[in-house]
């Protein structure tokens, strides 16, 4: 559970009183608040692993009560099965650094909502380790945990049916006195150009391009006979992915990159583009190919599959690992300026306060949810859910834990100077089977002292998509030059580039692609050049499997690659 440390607050107290000229009680943020508190609260409720104990499988009993009682919730009802639904397709934020904070809240009132509605007063959430089950849950194929269960709306014309009048006489279409606001529901969803509940409909039931919506028996991808995870899949989610992910030194690093605003995407951190993406678009397409979509965790509408709910715990369970890991160490849990936050007005707030990273990421307004009645919520920027307190709960331990373990028993190490050594271009496009190239000159001595003292290397790719671009990608490090012999798995497979969302990728994005674990494996060191030079490839993955005449009608452009250790 994450609780904050003393040591975050305290470090510029003084430069504070002394910047806004105020008293400590006027000027400070309580002691007893959520950035100055030096007493943890206990938890009141703890989110089981949904296969590792009777706790777990009583939560999921309670967890299906739940989603059949919102299933026959009337669509006017904001808690209904898809109206909660819609509202990730509405709001929800990926390839930037706002996904942690805003699934955290989608997450925590969807629990209180399933509380209420089970009858279980104890119930939690259960999250799904993928790295310690590389398969889906069996429990999740029962009853109303699988999507193509009856309960569910089989076709798209009934969806649109039973929900358009419920969106149009919704409260999203105007502002608060009659005055536009950015800052409001509508204002939101002009940004992600929805005008009425027409666009709504027409991006999830009438796009051409990629509708949202899946049709019964095509709602999940992965089926009972075949729940295992494949081989990339396993790969995006191994242990030393997680690691890498977990060694990030900063919550940009960790949480994936800066952007203007919760609806635009610039770049995805280790975490959330490996197992976070590779996990949607395995559930989601067939028998877990990454290429034929069949299920809604492909797209933006994919808390439509109540396994969303049991990946997404795993990943704020993480975030809740490297969280207690940083205030072990004595390190940053949140973007920089946090030590500068006040509870004053924003007309008192010094210049100093407003000019930092923490101070835009926390005001970013999250309008949509609901409480376990149905009503707008009090807490409405990404600072509400920094820390799990906010819903009172923990996590029974899981894959990662042993870095909060060898966090508590080390002494506080300073922080390390990041190094990056920037790539070049030497094949810019990438189009039909053939390969955008760069190389990466490294240092002799890097590879070999990262695995002695334990850095971690990660190779940062940016490619730039066109329109509506769907297809996953392929990254090989060294390796033969027929890249088709390369299996998920191999030394030379680095990673898997995944796109989730009914619309595909645009414009420029980077990926994070932790490097140390294929260096490290005997086949992939042996194939570096003598000075030290790595070669990247990239490519469609249905040009690997031998599918030549499949999607990629559009170049996608390699725009720059460098290798990073921190």
């Amino acid at each position: 559970m994450i609780r904050q440390a003393h040591h975050a607050f305290s470090p510029s107290r003084r430069t504070i009183l002394k910047t806004a000229g105020l008293t400590l009680g006027a000027g400070m943020l309580p002691l007893a608040s959520s950035f100055g508190q030096t007493t943890a609260k206990p938890a009141r409720y703890r989110r089981y692993n949904a296969s590792g104990s009777k706790m777990g499988a009583r939560m999921l009993e309670s967890y299906a009560r739940a989603v059949r009682a919102m299933l026959a919730l009337p669509p006017e009802d904001p808690r209904n099965w898809y109206r909660h639904a819609i509202v990730h397709t509405l709001d929800c934020p990926h390839g930037n650094w706002w996904l942690l904070p805003w699934h955290r809240g989608y997450l925590g009132w969807f629990e209180q909502i399933c509380r209420e509605l089970s009858g279980d007063p104890q119930f939690a959430l259960p999250y799904w380790d993928w790295t310690a089950e590389q398969k889906v849950p069996s429990g999740m194929f029962n009853d109303v945990l699988d999507p193509n269960h009856p309960a569910y709306i089989p076709n798209a014309q009934e969806f649109e049916n039973r929900l358009k009048t419920a969106l149009v006489n919704s409260d999203y279409w105007s502002s608060p006195d009659g005055v536009f606001n950015r800052n409001s529901r509508y204002g939101q969803l002009l940004i992600r150009k929805f005008r009425f509940a027409d666009d709504i409909m027409f991006d999830i039931v009438g796009d051409p391009s990629g509708p949202l919506f899946y049709e019964q028996s095509r709602a999940r991808g992965i089926r009972r006979e075949q729940p295992a995870l494949s081989s990339a899949t396993i790969d995006a989610v191994s242990k030393a992915t997680i690691d890498a992910a977990l060694a990030a030194p900063d919550f940009q690093t960790f949480g994936s990159l800066k952007s203007a605003n919760h609806h635009t995407m610039s770049g995805f951190s280790i975490i959330e583009g490996r197992p976070h993406n590779s996990i949607h678009r395995c559930v989601g397409s067939r028998d877990c190919n990454f290429m034929d979509a069949q299920g809604f965790m492909t797209n933006f509408l994919s808390p439509v599959d109540p396994i969303f709910f049991l990946h997404h715990a795993n990943l704020d369970r993480l975030w809740d690992v490297w969280t207690r890991k940083q205030q072990l160490l004595g390190l940053p849990a949140l973007p920089g300026g946090a030590e500068l936050r006040t509870d004053l007005p924003d007309d008192q707030k010094s210049a100093e306060e407003k000019n930092t990273d923490y101070y835009r990421w926390a005001r970013e307004p999250i309008l949509f949810f609901v409480d376990a009645q149905g009503r707008p919520v009090s807490k409405t920027r990404a600072e509400d859910y920094i820390w799990t307190d906010a819903f009172g709960y923990d996590y029974e331990p899981g894959t990662g834990e042993d870095v909060v373990r060898r966090a508590g028993s080390q002494p506080r190490p300073r922080l390390a100077a990041r190094r990056v050594y920037t790539g070049k271009v030497q094949s810019r496009q990438v189009l039909g089977t053939r390969p955008a190239s760069a190389t990466v000159q490294l240092p002799s001595s890097v590879i070999g002292q990262a695995a002695a003292a334990g850095t971690t290397l990660v190779a940062n790719i940016t490619l730039n998509f066109a329109e509506m671009v769907h297809d996953a990608f392929v990254v090989i490090l060294n390796g033969p030059e027929d890249p088709s012999q390369v299996e998920p798995g191999s030394p030379f497979y680095l990673a898997t580039i995944t796109m989730i969302g009914g619309h595909g990728a645009c414009g420029a994005l980077s990926y994070a692609l932790p490097l140390g674990d294929k260096l490290g494996q005997a086949g992939a060191a042996q194939a570096l050049a003598a000075d030290g030079a790595l070669r990247l490839r990239v490519l469609p993955m249905h040009a690997m499997m031998g599918h030549h005449g499949m999607g990629m009608d559009n170049p996608v452009e390699l725009l720059a690659v460098s290798v990073e250790t921190y």
